[in-house]
Order: structure tokens, then sequence, then C-alpha cells
């Protein structure tokens, strides 16, 4: 062990990594961790913060964030601080019309000169057939996932067939994944269409909240889940599928990773806390896409993530302004939750005995530094890794109401829900980030964070 004097030193918790806890104390050396045994010296440390009673996370890493709505990517990273992240992973989208390596230079930059948390970026394309060329030049650039739509034909978001598997062929070459939002688009749109025209529809004022579920059914999740793997099979092309929702699908994934193929999957803290009732309780603030499901997909989601088929959970935090008087179609996609994601899936998830604590650690923190390359710079807390920490409290209860949120969206799904246990302090390469409640951390002095093929996920 280096016998330097700590810069800071937090005594008495208890660690949590992806592979188990331990009592231990954490010691750093500048900006990374330097020890983590019992009874560490305190002999002219720097700072020394007893967190006895309190277990110490690694820095959560939200791997799907939007932050180009309501959220700007300061916005995103404060919100995101106040509830125990410490690194990100922005999507940068080229809209139709869009030079993608123009809309990742604008991203890059606006990271690096504002943020406050470290990270990194994915690319999404909303006109493939033309952004495609792109790919090489942005792999280049130290982004090698590239995310594109089955669904939203109407919007003229979607990837077709054709180019979905073109864009696989080039990543597997370049040794990059493809991300694929998968939704049957051309049904789901016919379905709305049936919904909003039928004759139960027609005098309502919000049609679409009655049939939302209906319009998008679980079936078309599943089938589009499936040929994305099939497509990714054909061109032995790595495959991340956010946002999943439904028990139905789970099969074809864990089929697809038994036969050792390289797919890995993503659920989100609404969708294993909430279920399709909010949609009626909260109208348009409740949309999104995919939608909320039911209590019993709620339930294979939690299976799934112990089990190890689903890998991680990251929240798709995409704050909008919404009229909820308004036309419910017309209304956009996404919600706010990056605030609550290490609260709700601690409280929805270890509180009830559904994961372990390190089964926590590992789908909000290690497997996405694994699958995303950051691994052991991110993830865990080891000797030379970032000592980005967070200290938490599993005694605290904590009201969660549209009021003490801190995105711009003035809102949350979770409003009057109460949860056991929060974070209380947070780390970003040894410095304070959440401090006494509020963020302390800086625009800039950020690093980006070159993402890399996925190695020894834990599943």
């Amino acid at each position: 062990m280096d016998n330097r004097p700590f810069d800071l030193l937090l005594t008495g918790g208890i660690v949590v990594t992806g592979a188990g806890m331990r009592r231990a104390d954490v010691g750093v050396h500048g900006e990374t961790i330097a020890a983590v045994e019992a009874d560490l010296p305190r002999q002219n440390a720097q700072d020394v913060i007893d967190v006895t009673g309190k277990y110490v996370f690694p820095g959560i890493i939200d791997v799907h964030v939007h932050p180009v709505y309501l959220d700007s990517v300061q916005d995103c990273a404060r919100v995101a601080a106040y509830g125990g992240t410490t690194t990100l992973l922005y999507y940068a989208y080229a809209r139709t019309g869009d030079n993608l390596v123009q809309k990742v230079e604008e991203m890059l930059e606006d990271g690096l000169a504002n943020g406050l948390l470290d990270f990194g970026l994915h690319a999404g394309m909303f006109e493939a057939p033309r952004q495609l060329e792109d790919i090489p030049q942005v792999f280049e650039m130290g982004i090698r996932t590239f995310k594109f739509f089955m669904p939203y034909i109407k919007q003229g978001w979607t990837t077709d067939d054709y180019h979905l598997i073109k864009a696989m062929d080039m990543l597997a070459d370049l040794g990059g994944m493809a991300m694929v939002h998968a939704e049957n688009g051309g049904a789901i749109d016919y379905m709305e269409d049936k919904y909003l025209t039928g004759p139960d529809a027609a005098d309502k004022k919000h049609p679409l909240a009655k049939y939302f579920n209906a319009s998008r059914p679980a079936a078309m999740e599943e089938e589009a889940i499936f040929r994305a793997i099939r497509m990714a099979e054909v061109m032995d092309c790595p495959l991340y599928i956010p946002h999943n929702t439904t028990r139905r699908a789970i099969r074809h994934i864990r089929e697809a990773q038994a036969a050792g193929m390289p797919v890995y999957a993503e659920t989100c803290p609404q969708y294993l806390t909430l279920t399709q009732d909010v949609i009626e309780e909260r109208g348009a603030l409740a949309k999104i896409g995919p939608p909320i499901r039911t209590a019993e997909d709620r339930e294979g989601l939690w299976d799934a993530l112990a089990e190890g088929v689903i890998q991680v959970v990251a929240t798709d935090h995409a704050p909008k302004d919404k009229d909820v008087d308004g036309d419910f179609i017309e209304q956009p996609f996404g919600s706010p939750q990056i605030e609550t994601l290490l609260p709700l899936v601690y409280d929805g998830g270890v509180n009830t005995g559904k994961i372990s604590t390190v089964r926590l650690v590992q789908v909000l923190c290690e497997n996405p530094a694994r699958i995303f390359g950051l691994y052991p710079q991110k993830g865990t807390i080891a000797v030379g890794s970032d000592a980005d920490l967070v200290v938490f409290d599993p005694n605290r209860t904590f009201t969660i109401t549209d009021e003490n949120q801190h995105s711009n969206a003035g809102y949350s799904l979770y409003d009057g829900r109460t949860v056991l246990g929060w974070p209380e302090m947070t780390f970003q390469r040894g410095h304070r980030v959440l401090w006494q409640g509020e963020i302390v951390a800086q625009p800039g002095g950020v690093q980006f964070l070159p993402t890399l093929r996925a190695k020894g996920i834990r599943g």
C-alpha cells in the first residue's frame, strides 16, 4: 500500500461492488482509489469522513440520457448528481437533415464545457440511409455505439430493415455495437389509426389515453426484439436493447444469450416500479415509448434482472413540455427519471428482496461500465479505479414530490412515493459533487470517456 497520506478517506462504511460487500475504508490519492482495506491510517489524511452505517457504492452510471429537451447537458448532470449518479452516457441525435459528425461534435463540446459529470456518447440516427456514411468517422471520435429506431414511421424516424442490417454489418466490421429501439412501427401506426378513428374513440377528450397500450402492445415489442436479434445474429454484430418493458420478450433475449450471442438488455425504473394505471392517473405526463405495462410485466422484468438476462437499469431521461389538457396523441413521448434512478431501484428491488445489494451495484455500476468499455476505470471500487463514490444511507426515508425534484420538467411520475434509502454524498475522481444536499461541482473539469467493446459482463 502507498504510504502517502490520503487526500480523501472514507471510514467505517460497507463497501459494495459487483463482487461482494465488506466493511472497509476507502483511501484516495489524487483522483484514484489507493486502498480499500479495514482500518486504514488516518494520520495526516486531508479529508476524513466517517460513513459508519452507510453503504459506499461505486458511482452510478446512467447510460441512457437525452440532454436535448427540457434539461440541457448541464441540467441533466446536475439533476443526476442529486440522485447519486457520477457518469452519464448521452445520446447525440442526428435528426432528419442533420450531419451525424456535426451533432456528435456539438454534444462533445457541450459536455466538456458545461457538464458536471464525466460522460460518454452514443450516436443516434433519424435518417440512416444518408447518415450511415458518417459511422466510420464518428467511430474514430470515440463513439462506438449507434442507435436506430424500428418504430416512429409516421414521424419519419424509422430505420428500415435494409439499412438496419447494413448498419449492423458496418458495426461488426468496425468493432462497434448497434442499439435498437425495438417496436414494430408499421403495426403500431395502424393500431393508433384504428383506435383514434374508431367509434369508441370519437367523442373522447383524450382518446389515446384509453388505448395507448392497446395501440403499442407487448407483442409488437417482442416481435421487433426477435427480429433485431436475428439480424444481429446474421451480421455477427453486438446488440444492445434499451428500455425493455415486457415479460414476453425476455425469452428471446435469454435464448440469444444462451447461444453465446453478444446481446445486452436494459430496463428502466419506470417499468420496474409503475404499472399502466399511471397513464390513466397522470395522462400525457406518463406517455412513454414503449409504454409502461402491466403488473405481470413489471414482475417479469424484476425476475429477468435477478436472473441476469437484463444486465442494466438506466433511465431514458427525456423530460418534455406537455399539455395535459391537450390531445393525448399530440403530446411527446418521455418523462423525467434521472434523479430517482438509484433510490427507486434500491427501494423497489433491495428493500423488497427482488435483488441483492450486490446485484444493484452490478446493474447500476459494474455492468454499464463493462458493456461500454469503461471498466475498471469506472463501475467498481478498486485500487487504481477512478474515485467515483456514493455514500448511501439505507435508513433515510424520503418522499418524492413534484416540488422537490430538480428537473426543469416540474413533475415526477413518483409524486408522493416514499422510498427507504437515499444518497447522502458523492465524489467524482475524489472531488465532492453532492455534499450536504446540494451540488457543489462546477461546470467543466469533466472527462470525455470513449466507449469500447464489451467484456466480462456479470449476468
